[in-house]
């Protein structure tokens, strides 16, 4: 046996992630809900976004980004909530998403999300982690 630390690590990261997602579907009887991407726009052009991944009957959204000055002005509400919709279409009956102290928890508390988890100190000294979740 041999095991190698790699410091480019794509074709590992898409190895891996196969495998995983072929056992875990082994476990999961139910069909999954399928992942998207919501954008939304101004003038046609993209100012924000959100990645939502299918995890057995719940959705993760794992990437929630507005461009600075089009933050506060509803944007990233709008995409959490066409997010949600379309989870619950697609047979979701929850959805999870973590985010740093520096970034958004307020934001996700006002959407109706409760915080399940958290980890203090990470990813530096004075920041938390955090996770939570809403049901559809």
């Amino acid at each position: 046996m041999e095991v190698r630390i790699e410091t480019t690590y794509g074709a590992t990261k898409k190895f891996v992630a196969a495998g995983l997602e072929a056992f875990n579907r082994q476990h999961q009887t139910g069909s999954l809900p399928k992942s998207f991407a919501v954008t939304v726009r101004e003038n046609e052009a993209a100012r924000g976004g959100l990645v939502a991944e299918g995890v057995g009957q719940w959705m993760v959204f794992t990437l929630l980004w507005v461009e600075d000055q089009y933050r506060r002005r509803g944007f990233g509400t709008s995409l959490l909530r066409a997010a949600e919709a379309e989870s619950k279409k697609r047979g979701a009956v929850g959805a999870l998403v973590d985010t740093y102290s520096f970034q958004a928890p307020a934001f996700y508390r006002m959407n109706g999300y409760t915080a399940y988890g958290q980890v203090d100190d990470f990813p530096e000294a004075g920041m938390t982690w955090f996770r939570f979740k809403k049901a559809l």
